[in-house]
């Protein structure tokens, strides 16, 4: 299951470095408005929660490799 974990960090860290990247941005104040401050966080949104399935996917594939 070693490949497994390896891809699901690799996804996980892009998630990471994509979510850095909006959180620069927003805090350069390079936002044109609110409509666009709105959308920024949904994204970032979006990727916390997609994080938060990868880990549960690790944490099911771990208790798994245990059975």
């Amino acid at each position: 299951m070693t490949n497994n974990n390896q891809t699901l960090e690799y996804v996980d860290s892009k998630l990471n470095e994509r979510r850095n990247e909006l959180k620069d941005f927003l805090a350069n104040g390079a936002l044109k408005d609110f409509n666009e401050y709105q959308k920024l966080c949904g994204v970032i949104q979006g990727l916390d929660y997609a994080k938060q399935i990868i880990s549960d996917l690790a944490n099911r594939l771990e208790n798994n490799e245990d059975d």
